[in-house]
Protein backbone atom coordinates (compact mmCIF):
# COMPACT_ATOMS: atom_id res chain seq x y z
CA UNK A 1 0.00 0.00 0.00
CA UNK A 2 1.07 3.33 -0.88
CA UNK A 3 2.89 5.47 1.95
CA UNK A 4 0.14 8.53 0.91
CA UNK A 5 -3.16 5.89 0.95
CA UNK A 6 -1.99 4.12 4.46
CA UNK A 7 -2.00 7.83 5.88
CA UNK A 8 -5.41 8.46 4.47
CA UNK A 9 -6.54 5.45 6.28
CA UNK A 10 -4.84 6.42 9.32
CA UNK A 11 -6.23 9.09 8.98
CA UNK A 12 -10.03 8.32 8.52
CA UNK A 13 -9.93 5.21 11.05
CA UNK A 14 -11.95 5.81 14.16
CA UNK A 15 -10.18 4.83 17.09
CA UNK A 16 -12.15 2.07 18.98
CA UNK A 17 -15.51 2.81 18.96
CA UNK A 18 -17.50 3.64 22.07
CA UNK A 19 -21.00 5.11 22.17
CA UNK A 20 -19.80 8.74 22.84
CA UNK A 21 -17.43 8.25 19.40
CA UNK A 22 -20.00 7.33 17.33
CA UNK A 23 -22.60 9.70 19.15
CA UNK A 24 -20.39 12.49 17.85
CA UNK A 25 -20.03 11.32 14.10
CA UNK A 26 -23.66 9.86 13.47
CA UNK A 27 -27.77 10.14 14.62
CA UNK A 28 -27.83 6.39 15.54
CA UNK A 29 -32.24 5.64 16.78
CA UNK A 30 -32.53 2.23 16.16
CA UNK A 31 -29.53 0.45 13.78
CA UNK A 32 -29.38 -3.13 14.55
CA UNK A 33 -25.89 -3.99 13.56
CA UNK A 34 -23.02 -2.68 15.66
CA UNK A 35 -20.37 -3.41 12.99
CA UNK A 36 -22.36 -1.46 10.28
CA UNK A 37 -22.73 1.44 12.24
CA UNK A 38 -19.04 1.47 12.75
CA UNK A 39 -18.38 1.30 8.95
CA UNK A 40 -20.94 3.69 8.62
CA UNK A 41 -18.66 6.42 10.47
CA UNK A 42 -15.33 5.34 7.58
CA UNK A 43 -18.12 6.52 5.10
CA UNK A 44 -17.58 9.93 3.24
CA UNK A 45 -19.14 12.54 5.71
CA UNK A 46 -21.65 13.54 3.26
CA UNK A 47 -23.58 10.53 2.61
CA UNK A 48 -22.63 8.72 6.07
CA UNK A 49 -25.86 9.46 7.88
CA UNK A 50 -28.10 8.81 4.73
CA UNK A 51 -26.89 5.33 4.53
CA UNK A 52 -27.87 4.50 8.37
CA UNK A 53 -31.48 6.44 7.74
CA UNK A 54 -32.11 4.24 4.86
CA UNK A 55 -30.48 1.24 6.31
CA UNK A 56 -33.32 2.27 9.70
CA UNK A 57 -36.21 2.72 7.85
CA UNK A 58 -35.56 -0.62 5.75
CA UNK A 59 -35.36 -2.35 9.46
CA UNK A 60 -38.43 -0.89 10.47
CA UNK A 61 -39.85 -2.81 7.86
CA UNK A 62 -38.17 -5.99 8.94
CA UNK A 63 -38.69 -8.34 11.95
CA UNK A 64 -36.65 -8.12 14.81
CA UNK A 65 -34.98 -11.14 13.78
CA UNK A 66 -33.93 -8.71 10.38
CA UNK A 67 -31.00 -6.75 9.88
CA UNK A 68 -28.89 -5.47 7.68
CA UNK A 69 -25.25 -5.18 7.29
CA UNK A 70 -22.77 -3.14 5.89
CA UNK A 71 -20.35 -5.90 4.09
CA UNK A 72 -17.93 -3.10 2.71
CA UNK A 73 -17.98 0.74 2.45
CA UNK A 74 -14.69 2.48 2.15
CA UNK A 75 -12.03 0.62 0.49
CA UNK A 76 -8.15 1.62 -0.11
CA UNK A 77 -6.98 1.22 -3.51
CA UNK A 78 -5.03 -2.05 -2.40
CA UNK A 79 -8.17 -3.47 -1.92
CA UNK A 80 -9.96 -3.10 -4.97
CA UNK A 81 -6.74 -3.55 -7.51
CA UNK A 82 -6.74 -7.19 -5.40
CA UNK A 83 -10.40 -7.48 -6.07
CA UNK A 84 -9.96 -6.55 -9.72
CA UNK A 85 -7.54 -9.26 -10.45
CA UNK A 86 -9.57 -11.94 -9.05
CA UNK A 87 -10.68 -14.15 -11.96
CA UNK A 88 -7.87 -11.89 -13.86
CA UNK A 89 -4.38 -12.74 -12.44
CA UNK A 90 -5.67 -14.48 -9.25
CA UNK A 91 -8.16 -17.63 -8.83
CA UNK A 92 -11.89 -16.08 -8.43
CA UNK A 93 -14.74 -14.98 -10.38
CA UNK A 94 -14.77 -11.60 -11.82
CA UNK A 95 -16.66 -9.83 -9.94
CA UNK A 96 -15.64 -5.50 -10.56
CA UNK A 97 -14.61 -3.81 -13.64
CA UNK A 98 -13.08 -1.14 -11.42
CA UNK A 99 -9.52 -1.13 -10.84
CA UNK A 100 -7.92 1.22 -7.90
CA UNK A 101 -9.48 4.81 -7.67
CA UNK A 102 -12.43 3.84 -10.36
CA UNK A 103 -14.81 2.61 -7.65
CA UNK A 104 -16.67 5.22 -5.54
CA UNK A 105 -15.67 2.75 -2.41
CA UNK A 106 -12.33 4.42 -2.55
CA UNK A 107 -14.14 7.51 -1.74
CA UNK A 108 -16.52 6.46 0.76
CA UNK A 109 -19.22 7.00 -1.48
CA UNK A 110 -20.76 3.42 -1.92
CA UNK A 111 -21.71 0.08 0.75
CA UNK A 112 -22.12 -3.37 0.21
CA UNK A 113 -24.81 -4.65 1.64
CA UNK A 114 -26.45 -8.33 3.00
CA UNK A 115 -29.36 -9.37 4.78
CA UNK A 116 -28.46 -10.68 8.62
CA UNK A 117 -30.57 -12.80 10.35
CA UNK A 118 -30.92 -14.29 13.87
CA UNK A 119 -32.16 -17.58 13.60
CA UNK A 120 -31.30 -18.65 17.29
CA UNK A 121 -33.41 -15.64 18.71
CA UNK A 122 -30.25 -14.47 21.03
CA UNK A 123 -29.28 -11.33 19.24
CA UNK A 124 -26.40 -12.50 17.54
CA UNK A 125 -27.30 -11.96 14.12
CA UNK A 126 -25.02 -14.80 13.46
CA UNK A 127 -26.42 -15.41 9.54
CA UNK A 128 -25.82 -13.22 6.73
CA UNK A 129 -27.28 -13.67 3.27
CA UNK A 130 -26.99 -12.24 -0.18
CA UNK A 131 -30.35 -14.08 -1.29
CA UNK A 132 -31.99 -11.30 -3.88
CA UNK A 133 -35.39 -13.28 -4.36
CA UNK A 134 -36.71 -14.16 -0.83
CA UNK A 135 -39.58 -12.51 0.85
CA UNK A 136 -38.08 -13.92 4.67
CA UNK A 137 -41.23 -11.73 6.92
CA UNK A 138 -43.88 -12.74 4.69
CA UNK A 139 -44.93 -9.57 3.92
CA UNK A 140 -45.51 -9.70 -0.01
CA UNK A 141 -42.30 -8.31 -0.27
CA UNK A 142 -38.66 -9.90 -1.70
CA UNK A 143 -36.82 -8.43 1.10
CA UNK A 144 -33.89 -7.60 -0.97
CA UNK A 145 -36.07 -5.02 -2.99
CA UNK A 146 -37.57 -3.27 0.11
CA UNK A 147 -33.90 -2.11 0.35
CA UNK A 148 -33.25 -1.28 -2.89
CA UNK A 149 -35.95 0.61 -3.06
CA UNK A 150 -35.92 2.44 0.52
CA UNK A 151 -31.96 3.17 -1.20
CA UNK A 152 -33.24 4.24 -4.48
CA UNK A 153 -35.54 6.58 -3.55
CA UNK A 154 -32.84 8.38 -1.27
CA UNK A 155 -30.80 9.21 -4.49
CA UNK A 156 -28.56 6.87 -4.24
CA UNK A 157 -27.88 3.88 -7.69
CA UNK A 158 -28.28 0.21 -7.11
CA UNK A 159 -25.53 -1.69 -8.66
CA UNK A 160 -28.25 -4.60 -9.52
CA UNK A 161 -29.17 -2.10 -12.47
CA UNK A 162 -25.34 -2.27 -13.63
CA UNK A 163 -25.14 -3.67 -17.43
CA UNK A 164 -21.91 -5.27 -17.27
CA UNK A 165 -21.52 -7.21 -14.24
CA UNK A 166 -24.92 -6.50 -12.31
CA UNK A 167 -23.56 -6.39 -8.45
CA UNK A 168 -27.02 -6.64 -6.55
CA UNK A 169 -25.39 -5.75 -2.95
CA UNK A 170 -23.80 -2.38 -4.18
CA UNK A 171 -25.21 1.40 -3.79
CA UNK A 172 -23.65 4.36 -4.43
CA UNK A 173 -23.98 7.98 -4.68
CA UNK A 174 -21.31 10.55 -6.54
CA UNK A 175 -23.23 13.53 -7.02
CA UNK A 176 -22.78 13.32 -10.21
CA UNK A 177 -19.16 13.36 -10.59
CA UNK A 178 -17.05 10.50 -12.70
CA UNK A 179 -14.88 8.67 -11.02
CA UNK A 180 -12.23 10.18 -12.99
CA UNK A 181 -12.76 13.50 -11.66
CA UNK A 182 -13.05 12.19 -7.92
CA UNK A 183 -9.10 10.38 -8.66
CA UNK A 184 -8.09 14.26 -9.85
CA UNK A 185 -9.69 15.54 -6.93
CA UNK A 186 -8.15 13.07 -4.58
CA UNK A 187 -4.39 13.12 -6.22
CA UNK A 188 -4.42 16.70 -5.86
CA UNK A 189 -5.37 16.46 -2.45
CA UNK A 190 -8.70 18.67 -3.01
CA UNK A 191 -9.87 17.19 0.73
CA UNK A 192 -12.76 18.39 3.15
CA UNK A 193 -10.19 20.66 5.62
CA UNK A 194 -8.40 18.39 8.47
CA UNK A 195 -9.66 15.38 6.59
CA UNK A 196 -8.45 12.79 3.59
CA UNK A 197 -12.24 13.15 2.36
CA UNK A 198 -12.46 14.77 -1.21
CA UNK A 199 -14.42 17.75 -1.31
CA UNK A 200 -18.26 16.79 -3.03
Amino acid sequence: MSKFFTSFINAIKPKPMTNETIGTILKIKTMRDAISIERATLLHPKVRQDVVSCIEKAEAQFPANMAIRIVQGLRTIDEQNAIYAQGRTKPGKIVTNSRGGQSYHCYGLAVDIALLFDKDGNGSFETLSWDTKSDSDKDGKVDWMEVVDIFESAGWTWGGRFHSIPDAPHFEKHFGIHWKRLFEMYNSGNFIPGTKYIEV
